[in-house]
């Protein structure tokens, strides 16, 4: 954590401010080198930090818990409970002060505008974080390789079993989650896992519930979207399969949408290459017969912290330079409302310019026309 309080220290140095208060759990988790149980699918703190541009930081936690890792901090970190920090903010005169815009409540602005000068722009955090080290990318593939494991097992199990035995989309859940906990790394979900059946998979962000419980069924496609937090890295992963499915048309739109995934794992990535340039490379098999999807085709993703984080990702308007060490989502789709739903999700990482894929999971071969890839696509799977 000491490089990168130096690395923060820069920051002041160059924006010419006096202070910075962190307000998002994980930037706090990332630059401290700590993780919390504050949140269901995330290892983040619930504290606050206010640093100076001489490297002192004030931390504002639930003094219970962090009674473990205070001497393994730096010591230039003050403690203090978390019912001081306003008190603290409000004492500050004079001053220079960057705040969070995504993150910091209008309580803390208006408390600190009073007396100061605020800079509201990202933390930069944000963006020091995105940018993986070589120990991060290792671990990370560690925690692919674990996940893959038990993802494949399930994926195995699911197709052996579901023409002899009643499998409903929350036993299949249940089913994945113990696959996942046969590993000792493995912490919990990084998300609400997604698993949909028939006209369920049309739902981008269905969750299944005793009323919409579906049983898994002959002619149906299978959609789950998951993620596990293991103590080395998060996963987060999408697969559709067939369960006997015979439709010409579903195994065309399927082919496509794989196209468009292949696409972006090997797009030519160059020294000022944004999100925006990806996603559309991502749609291109879609549109050619006038389809498309309703969310953006990747996001950031963090080491053992929020599944999603930015200022990375591949979507319409993002216009974030993409470096060697971001690793993100590539997850294009289709979605019929009541019909069907196909998603394909594999995580990324930029190494040397180039994509190199972390996620370690076969792709459904049942649902692929082969006429309709080329040789490198071909290769590729």
């Amino acid at each position: 954590s000491e490089e990168k309080i130096l690395e923060a220290k820069k920051f002041f140095n160059k924006n010419k401010v006096d202070y910075l208060l962190v307000t998002a759990p994980e930037n706090i988790a990332w630059i401290l080198n700590i993780r919390g149980h504050d949140s269901i699918f995330s290892p983040i703190p619930n504290a606050r930090l206010l640093m100076n541009k001489n490297g002192d930081i004030h931390f504002f936690a639930n003094p219970k818990k962090i009674t473990m890792i205070k001497k393994s901090l730096p010591k230039k970190i003050i403690f203090h409970e978390e019912n001081k920090i306003e008190k603290i903010l409000t004492n500050l005169y004079k001053n220079k002060i960057f705040l969070d815009s995504l993150s910091c409540s209008i309580y803390y602005k208006n408390l600190l505008k009073k007396k100061n000068i605020i800079v509201e722009k990202i933390d930069p955090i944000h963006f020091f974080k995105s940018i993986k080290n070589i120990t991060e990318i290792k671990n990370m593939k560690k925690s692919h390789l674990s996940d893959g494991v038990a993802l494949t097992k399930f994926l195995f199990w699911i197709k052996k079993n579901f023409r002899k035995k009643k499998i409903t989309e929350l036993f299949a859940q249940k089913k994945l989650e113990n696959f996942r906990k046969m590993n000792k790394s493995y912490k919990f979900p990084s998300f609400n896992t997604i698993s949909g059946s028939g006209p369920n998979t049309a739902i981008i962000h269905y969750r299944a519930s005793p009323k919409t419980n579906r049983s898994l069924r002959k002619g149906d496609l299978y959609l789950v979207d998951s993620g596990g937090q293991y103590s080395f890295g998060t996963t987060d992963v999408t697969r559709t399969i067939s369960l006997d499915n015979k439709s010409n048309y579903i195994k065309e739109i399927y082919t496509r949408v794989l196209k468009g995934h292949i696409a972006v794992s090997n797009f030519p990535l160059k020294k000022n290459s944004t999100g925006s340039k990806v996603d559309q490379s991502a749609r291109k098999f879609l549109k050619k017969i006038k389809l498309d999807y309703p969310h953006g085709t990747g996001h950031g993703v963090g080491y053992f912290l929020n599944v999603h984080e930015g200022p990375q990702s591949f979507s319409k308007n993002n216009k974030v330079n993409l470096r060697d060490g971001m690793i993100i989502s590539n997850e294009p789709g289709y979605y019929k409302e009541g019909s069907f739903g196909i998603r394909i999700e594999n995580l990324i990482y930029i190494n040397q310019n180039k994509f190199e894929e972390l996620t370690m999971v076969p792709i459904e071969k049942d649902l692929i026309n082969k006429k309709m890839l080329n040789k490198n696509e071909i290769n590729w799977i």
